[in-house]
């Protein structure tokens, strides 16, 4: 085999090993547009891909003061939002963060988002791994309390 054929080789086995080590994979992020100077939710899909529970205990963004895990739940018929300290999630799991119940706050906004403008966001693990993201800002939608 020639110096080029084994570089070759090693080029394409280092996708497939980063592959197997798994991770965090983030799809589908969006916020919805709030008016100027109210906080904003955050959705979107996070999937474990790895072999290991991945727990998200924290989030910044330079657009915000701070970013908080939130769940909505029911307490004596009403519907509250509670900030959670961690939020687990198992090997090979999908955790759907949609309105009306797992969502992320961005309180404290920096500047006005319009449509279409982009929110960076990084979800901390407890380990202190980051898992960096873009959310678009889109029109409000009804929550779905189905999915």
């Amino acid at each position: 085999m020639t110096r080029i054929q084994m570089l070759l080789l090693a080029l394409l086995l280092i996708p497939a090993v980063t592959l197997a080590e798994g991770g965090l994979v983030i799809s589908d992020a969006w916020s919805p547009e709030a008016p100027p100077g109210r906080m904003m939710a955050g959705f979107m899909e996070l999937h474990n891909t790895g072999e290991d529970a991945i727990v998200l205990v924290d989030g910044e963004s330079p657009l915000f003061g701070h970013v908080e895990i939130h769940t909505m739940i029911m307490d004596e018929g009403v519907m509250r939002m509670r900030r959670l300290d961690e939020l687990a999630i198992a090997p090979g799991e999908v955790v759907k963060l949609r309105p009306g119940g797992l969502h992320l706050m961005l309180i404290d906004p920096q500047q006005p988002l319009a449509l279409g403008e982009t929110i960076d966001i990084t979800l901390i693990d407890e380990q202190g791994e980051r898992y960096p993201l873009v959310s678009e800002v889109r029109e409000r939608t009804r929550p779905s309390m189905g999915d």
